[in-house]
């Protein structure tokens, strides 16, 4: 019986271990803190119950057209919500680790050796035999030596689950999506957010009219936004002072730092396994996670990025597979649909420019929908990219309500192959916002004739 050790218990490690438990094999999963790790506690799922609590007021807020009343978000009750869905998810991957027969031990892991992994909790400590290893340790924040949290006045992603007071004033520094998103979420609950998003300016990763829309719709709900980069932080009297590389200093009560993060390995004493991680801090691997030492894997946010939490989950269903000499076909990045849940949500999967081929675009409004005008959504937008060749499916975008969800059907045009054509004979319930998708096929395929 092959014996696999995965290293992490956050969304990754759980995917990777009830992967590899379905072959022939005995796993065990080495978990440092909680089950769920730092996406489940820390910074993921904390930020993800902030921002359904701003949508659910933001509902509540806009009934009184429908005959409802307004509402607003309370900070301690944020707080309490937090910690019962991050004890309720925890329970819930430990209960799918149970049930595929996995082992969990709780410690830190280091490699003693190419096949042998040393793991010391408070109590004892052990040695772990591995035919495979699986690292998903997940990430960490960076923080320059001039911007860094205190945990009081300057914080980041992980303080979210300890806001108890909003702020009249803050200071958001980061234009990703994790900036993006913390931005979005303190001027809907009636914070006013200076944000510094750097020189590249909203989303840069994104495709232009996507970043643009969201920066029109900051702008017009009070945002300053400074297409800066920010160079130091540091406390006032009364709040926080932020200066950034052009020399403009900016004040107030509080400052978010959302400037990125890197690879959590190195605790892991990798060289005595015989690997080297880069100049980025990451690991090379292959398109099944494998790094440079064969039976030694490397998935999520500890393989680099883009750090999103469906790539982490594909690669390690992936890695998982594989290390269980069980069929998996290799990591595909353009099927990854990257979310940012702001307002509008961000959405986009694939090619989305022309960039690197000759491709075509079509746009379909919101409006092509009943449900638009139902939800009052009718700014929103898709995009399809195409080969105007073989007219298989390249791309998509979207800015709207429900933009991640209406790109699943592009996700798998894309795995699949799917031409307009597929999409366009496929008609979606009526009135949903996912009609859009098939209309724009249907546009394009007439525009196409």
């Amino acid at each position: 019986m092959k014996e696999i050790v995965v290293i992490g218990s956050g969304p990754a490690g759980v995917e990777a271990a009830v992967a590899a438990a379905q072959g022939n094999t005995k796993v065990t999963l080495i978990s440092e803190g909680p089950i769920g790790g730092r996406t489940g506690w820390d910074s993921l799922l904390p930020s993800k119950v902030w921002l359904h609590a701003a949508e659910v007021a933001d509902i509540v807020a806009h009934a009184s057209s429908e005959g409802g009343t307004a509402g607003r978000v309370e900070p301690a009750t944020v707080i309490q919500r937090i910690k019962q869905v991050a004890h309720q998810w925890s329970e819930h991957e430990a209960q799918r680790l149970q049930a595929a027969g996995v082992q969990v031990v709780h410690g830190t892991a280091t490699v003693s050796s190419p096949h042998h992994l040393t793991v010391r909790n408070d109590d004892n400590q052990q040695t772990l035999h591995a035919d495979a290893v699986i690292i998903a340790t997940g990430s960490v924040p960076r923080f320059p030596p001039a911007m860094k949290p205190d945990g009081q006045r300057i914080i980041a992603p992980r303080f979210a689950s300890h806001l108890n007071t909003l702020p009249p004033d803050m200071i958001v520094i980061g234009g990703g999506p994790t900036g993006s998103e913390f931005a979005s979420l303190f001027s809907r609950l009636g914070v006013r957010v200076t944000w510094i998003v750097g020189s590249p300016g909203v989303l840069p990763m994104f495709a232009p009219a996507a970043g643009a829309a969201l920066n029109r719709a900051m702008t017009a709900r009070g945002v300053n936004i400074v297409q800066v980069d920010g160079e130091r932080v540091e406390r006032s009297e009364t709040g926080v002072r932020v200066t950034t590389t052009d020399g403009a200093v900016y004040e107030a009560a509080m400052a978010f730092l959302a400037i990125g993060r890197l690879p959590d390995l190195s605790r892991l004493d990798l060289a005595a396994a015989g690997l080297t991680v880069d100049a980025n801090g990451q690991l090379t691997v292959d398109q099944h996670g494998r790094t440079a030492v064969d039976h030694i894997f490397a998935i999520g946010d500890a393989a680099g990025g883009p750090m999103l939490a469906n790539r982490a989950l594909a690669q390690a269903w992936i890695a998982g597979r594989t290390a269980a000499d069980l069929p998996a076909p290799g990591y595909c990045p353009h099927t990854i649909v990257h979310a940012v849940y702001t307002v509008p949500e961000i959405a986009q999967v694939g090619i989305v420019t022309s960039a690197e081929e000759e491709l075509k675009r079509v746009r379909a409004p919101y409006t092509t929908s009943l449900k638009a005008f139902l939800s009052a959504d009718t700014d929103g937008w898709v995009e399809l990219t195409f080969d105007p060749i073989t007219r298989q499916v390249r791309g998509g975008v979207a800015v709207g309500s429900h933009a991640a969800d209406l790109l699943a059907p592009v996700a798998l045009a894309i795995q699949t192959n799917a031409t307009l054509a597929d999409l366009a004979a496929v008609f979606a319930a009526y009135p949903t916002l996912s009609e859009t998708i098939f209309t724009a096929a249907r546009a394009a395929s007439q525009v196409m004739a």
